[in-house]
């Protein structure tokens, strides 16, 4: 029985930084202090500073111990700035820098980096067997090269014991609740059964090879289809590996809200089993801010005020009270604490098994969760779910890319007009003027092999005096002036950080507008060393071929594990047309919307219901509109910057048993090509015209280019590939569920050439050619008259 009381007491493996961040981080939320440009900057002073020390200056010194508590047992490790050596005894030097005058900042946090400091010490004395030690905070001002402070204090190996093992026993009080919730969250784990009475086809295999991945480790690509349950399928197994006792937390991505709340709901079924446990859903500050437009500081906020003598409280409350971190449960605790609920989700997670976000915090260098995945991250042993992966390929693109435009320079620069900032006005003057310089003299092009320095240099200089600007209160800016701050920060670290590997620079003139885009072709390698920063990753998606293009764009390479499992559905509910007589190729286009037309009128007339039209762009949509006629049938058009509210009104529209019929008209590739759910009835047809090339253009050229030089068919990369998911992802709209019938109309002439057919044959084995809109309606009553008769 004692060694079964021994063991059950809590074991953590904590970094200093993380130890000393929950007791004694004090103040308020103040993006002028706190922010990544002053990290950024803030790493490049240590540096500088480091190099500086003589050979007795020890950089970087890697420090670990474990310390066994009667409350429980902490194995701490960490790296000191510094060791100083060859003195009367060594000293454990802490460097911290700052925008705001450095006196002002030690007041503020001093007890906070002190502990830290004596965390070191302490660690250092045992290593070393020493009894006495100094240790010194070294402060450095962020903008002003030349303002140093510093402070030393003495130690006895007896006063550093007492001091930190204290700070362990007062963590260790505080994660009691927490430990005791791991052990009811790995013993409910083993008992955890499947929450349906049986599995789909295809969905044991995909729960079989995702708990291979949590138990093992590894990469796994999974192309499901529509239909298995792939959010239960993928979540299930690997909340299962909680039971092996050697998983801290689940991170569970997405690229859009729907996948959150579908893993959400999955969740809830595992809690209904049985599961005991904590989630958390992440969602965008913009979405649960409560003074929207206002910047994260205590002159602006009221909810940043003091928000780190607040956090300890509400996390005890939020521990004790629910176990699913939700937007509604976290928007409630903390209009009750005067916090702020953006950052409090955040320190939710620590707490949290299961975290439910958007690809961002996993995978973008500027917002990814650095308390997990940074250097001062806790280094646990996680497990990734990456839902709808073949979105991965743009949002990464997107991620490690930038761009500086001369409009949003000149929004920014009239933001400043009743602010004194002579300095910063210089600069976005000299922005504006290095732009300028860069673009070609008519509409085009002007491409670059590597960022040119010159505007890189004031683009670094730009966000200095932004960064030196934000030292004192000003009136906030307002939003232009602040997204193109991020923008030129966003430009500066990608070449700071990632040198702009995989990409390039070009500058594009159109009119008055002038862009400087650095533009990632390939973000591969910056992908990859996410997934692999986890134990154990599965990607998957309904419509992941071709299988090895996602493989290469995503993770660098092709042929690795990956699972392909076939549609659960009986064949014979879904009937698919091919219409290969009629070009949709843009130059022959004018010649066909009426014969495009003739062919969607027979295809919707074939039975009242609800149906998607898809078509390749806004201006064709403009163009065949004179074409076509529907009849009585209601008919909803897709806009452009529709929003969130608008696009969900619009399917609202598309309800079962409809009275008539209802069609909408959108765009191939769109919001509407991918993450909506219309079972049974509420969408019976779905028809696609052309077969979903991206749209020509100089950044997809750029990168046929690119996968030319490397040896790849830089058509099929560019614009085939991501054509045929396009064309795929509408096409899974229709058929969502076992009892679901549905018919699907292609048309285009290039859907019969082998290059193409060759991409769709795995997926859709069974098809039927119709050359006239007459052999569309004769199709369409059989199909249709086989359910009468059933």
């Amino acid at each position: 029985m004692p060694e079964e009381k021994e063991r059950k007491k809590p074991y953590l493996s904590l970094s200093v930084h993380q130890l000393v961040d929950y007791l004694f981080r004090a103040g308020d939320i103040d993006n002028r202090v706190y922010n990544q440009e002053a990290m950024d900057m803030g790493s490049k002073l240590h540096s500088a500073f480091q190099k500086k020390q003589g050979h007795e200056y020890l950089s970087e010194y890697y420090l670990a111990e474990t310390f066994a508590l009667e409350e429980g047992t902490i194995a701490l490790n960490g790296r000191a700035d510094g060791i100083i050596v060859g003195g009367p005894c060594p000293i454990v030097d802490e460097i911290k820098s700052a925008v705001i005058p450095l006196t002002e900042f030690h007041q503020q946090q001093g007890r906070w980096h002190l502990s830290q400091a004596e965390c070191y010490a302490l660690m250092y004395m045992h290593e070393k067997d020493c009894d006495e030690i100094a240790v010194r905070l070294t402060y450095l001002s962020q903008t002003d090269s030349k303002n140093r402070l510093e402070f030393r204090y003495q130690y006895s190996r007896e006063e550093l014991e007492e001091k930190v093992r204290g700070y362990m026993v007062e963590y260790l009080k505080d994660y009691q609740n927490r430990f005791k919730a791991i052990e009811q969250r790995n013993h409910s784990a083993s008992e955890l059964l499947f929450p349906f009475s049986d599995f789909r086809p295809g969905q044991r295999d995909m729960a079989k090879y995702c708990y291979s991945v949590a138990k093992n480790g590894g990469v796994l690509f999974v192309e499901a289809p529509t239909g298995i349950g792939k959010t239960i399928s993928a979540l299930y197994p690997f909340v299962k590996s909680f039971a092996l006792g050697k998983i801290d937390r689940i991170f569970y991505l997405t690229a859009k809200g729907t996948g959150r709340e579908s893993a959400y709901d999955a969740m809830t079924l595992l809690y209904r089993k049985g599961f005991v446990g904590r989630d958390v859903f992440l969602i965008a500050k913009d979405k649960i801010c409560f003074t929207p437009g206002a910047s994260c500081n205590p002159d602006e906020c009221p909810f940043a005020k003091g928000y780190y003598d607040k956090r300890r409280r509400a996390l005890s409350e939020a521990m004790s009270s629910w176990n699913r971190f939700d937007p509604a449960f976290v928007t409630a605790l903390a209009r009750k604490e005067s916090i702020c609920p953006f950052e409090f989700q955040l320190d939710l997670s620590l707490f949290a098994d299961v975290v439910i976000c958007d690809y961002n915090y996993f995978f973008d260098p500027l917002v990814k969760l650095d308390r997990f995945f940074g250097p001062q991250g806790e280094g646990g042993s996680y497990l990734a779910l990456i839902d709808e992966a073949h979105n991965l390929v743009d949002r990464g693109r997107d991620m490690y890319s930038a761009q500086v435009q001369a409009s949003s320079i000149a929004q920014a620069r009239r933001s400043l007009s009743k602010v004194e900032a002579p300095g910063l006005k210089r600069s976005l003057t000299k922005l504006k003027k290095s732009l300028t310089a860069l673009a070609p003299t008519e509409d085009g092009y002007a491409d670059s092999p590597i960022p040119p320095e010159s505007f890189y240099k004031v683009a670094s200089s730009f966000r200095k005096s932004a960064m030196k600007f934000n030292e004192k209160p000003h009136p906030a800016l307002g939003e232009a002036y602040d997204d193109l701050f991020l923008e030129v920060n966003k430009y500066v670290r990608l070449i700071d950080e990632f040198q702009a590997q995989g990409s390039v620079f070009y500058a594009e003139r159109r009119g008055r507008e002038i862009t400087a885009k650095l533009k990632c072709l390939d973000p591969s390698p910056f992908l990859r060393e996410s997934i692999d920063s986890v134990k154990g990753a599965v990607l998957f998606s309904a419509t992941f071929s071709p299988i090895s293009y996602y493989q290469k764009t995503i993770y660098g390479e092709e042929g690795g594990p990956r699972l392909l499992l076939p549609s659960p559905f009986p064949p014979k509910n879904f009937d698919l047309l091919i219409a290969p007589k009629v070009s949709v190729r843009y130059r022959e286009r004018s010649k066909t919307y009426q014969e495009v037309a003739d062919y969607l009128k027979r295809f919707v007339s074939g039975k009242e219901g609800n149906y998607f039209l898809y078509l390749p762009s806004y201006e064709y949509l403009e163009n065949i509109s004179p074409f076509l006629d529907f009849g009585d049938a209601v008919i909803y058009r897709q806009e452009k910057e529709m929003t969130e509210d608008e696009r969900k009104e619009l399917i609202a529209h598309f309800q079962p048993s409809p009275e008539k019929t209802n069609v909408g008209l959108l765009i191939l590739g769109g919001a509407f090509g991918e993450g909506i759910d219309l079972v049974s009835d509420r969408l019976i047809g779905v028809a696609i015209v052309g077969i979903g090339l991206p749209q020509i253009g100089h950044d997809n050229d750029l990168l046929r280019e690119y996968a030319n030089q490397r040896g790849l068919d830089g058509f099929r990369f560019a614009y085939m590939d991501p054509g045929v998911n396009r064309v795929m992802q509408a096409a899974g709209r229709l058929i969502r569920s076992e009892t679901d019938r549905g018919a699907c109309l292609l048309i285009d002439d290039r859907y019969l050439i082998s290059e193409y057919r060759s991409l769709f044959s795995r997926t859709w084995k069974n098809y039927s050619v119709v050359t006239s809109p007459e052999d569309v309606s004769e199709n369409l009553t059989t199909f249709w008259g086989r359910e009468k008769a059933s």
